[in-house]
């Protein structure tokens, strides 16, 4: 009888091999089993069936040219993890191979890797290469900067780690807004650094995020101004004399609030805001701040 059920399993998977160079689909996906008759037909087979898709989701790769193509990925790598929740490499691959660049930076397919790596933590809650996909998902494709922080923070704490995981975890509280949990964060490590450098480091990046916490409030305040006015103040003063401001607001780093041309609030105290930058928004800000004749005290932006 094991032989009879050996015999069919193989000539089953040989069938399913011999598939077209295009497998068919709907407008949602590949055509697939549903992974609960797949565990009742092939109960004693659930390894071998989940190397076949994982096969199937590597030949997908090779033949895919579109973003629909490249989402089709996530389909087999999901099917392949239903049936063998332990398949570890597979969540990882599919999550990397599963978005696609549309051009410009617009990428799709990004909830889907998500979700892979998602699954993938309930069954290995500890994956370093998880955790700092995922964060590296919320940070880069949906701008969930809180979400991505609370991991970076999480795999921190894992001995071994780059150093710059907190800093940059904080830098991200500070973008989402979430000022006291990055204060909270900055002091702890401060209070807990091992070394002169690190405690200085954490020093200066509580500094920072009271400076951008008031950066934001002036922020508020200008676009308050403009939609009342229909215009932009022309400096932080003229804020406070308009009642928009309480009072002229001081850096805790030193330096002098202003309004740049774009109508944001910086400081002479740093060149960069908070805040995540690429070489682009980094030009597009020199730019601006040479064109206004605006010399600030730090050159170079850090984690």
């Amino acid at each position: 009888m094991r032989i009879v059920v050996l015999c069919l399993a193989v000539c089953s998977i040989a069938l399913m091999a011999d598939k077209p160079a295009k497998p068919l689909r709907t407008k949602d996906g590949p055509i697939l089993p549903r992974r609960e008759m797949l565990e009742v037909l092939g109960a004693a087979q659930k390894p071998l069936m989940a190397d076949f898709y994982w096969i199937q989701a590597i030949q997908q790769v090779g033949r895919a040219n579109t973003d629909t193509e490249y989402r089709d990925v996530f389909f087999y790598s999901d099917l392949a993890t239903d049936l063998d929740p332990k398949f570890r490499f597979v969540y990882e691959w599919g999550a990397i191979t599963t978005p696609f660049n549309l051009g410009r930076e617009q990428w799709v397919n990004t909830e889907l890797s998500s979700r892979l790596l998602t699954k993938g933590l309930v069954e290995f809650p500890d994956d370093r290469r998880f955790l700092f996909q995922l964060a590296y998902n919320k940070m880069t494709y949906d701008r969930d900067y809180k979400t991505a922080a609370d991991l970076l923070m999480t795999l921190s704490k894992f001995p071994d780690t780059p150093r710059y995981l907190p800093q940059l975890a904080t830098r991200l509280y500070a973008q989402a807004g979430h000022f006291e949990s990055g204060l909270y964060m900055a002091e702890m490590l401060r209070d807990s650094a091992e070394d002169d450098e690190s405690r200085a480091f954490y020093e200066h990046r509580i500094k920072e995020l009271l400076r951008e916490r008031l950066l934001t409030q002036i922020d508020d305040a200008v676009e308050a101004f403009r939609k009342d006015r229909g215009e932009r103040p022309q400096s932080v003063p003229a804020l406070v004399s308009a009642g928009y401001l309480k009072a002229l607001p001081e850096d805790p780093l030193e330096g002098q609030f202003f309004i740049d041309r774009r109508g944001r609030a910086r400081s002479t105290s740093g060149l960069y805001r908070l805040e995540m930058y690429d070489d682009a928004k980094k030009k597009e800000l020199r730019e601006d701040l040479e064109a206004g004749g605006i010399q600030v005290d730090a050159p170079e932006d850090g984690p």
